[in-house]
């Protein structure tokens, strides 16, 4: 169980995470389950068709990464 920070309640975490590295760690402590997979089977594709990205275009993918966080209400730290 996580307190998830997108939906503000006590949830099951994550089954299985798609991210590796820091970004994967932080999602994966900070969003439940459920929210996950909102993002992932819905907003995701509807995020990449508003804005018609490109995966294999690095910009691209990073903007849809920007968008996640914005969805998951994560806050991005400067590099």
């Amino acid at each position: 169980m996580i307190d998830c920070i997108k939906c503000k309640m006590s949830k099951e975490s994550i089954e299985i995470m798609n991210f590796k590295g820091d970004l994967g760690v932080e999602i994966k402590e900070s969003v439940c389950n459920e929210c996950f997979l909102e993002w992932e089977n819905d907003m995701q594709m509807k995020v990449m068709n508003e804005y018609r990205l490109d995966l294999s275009n690095k910009e691209h993918r990073e903007f849809l990464i920007k968008k996640m966080r914005e969805f998951f209400t994560l806050i991005e730290t400067e590099l």
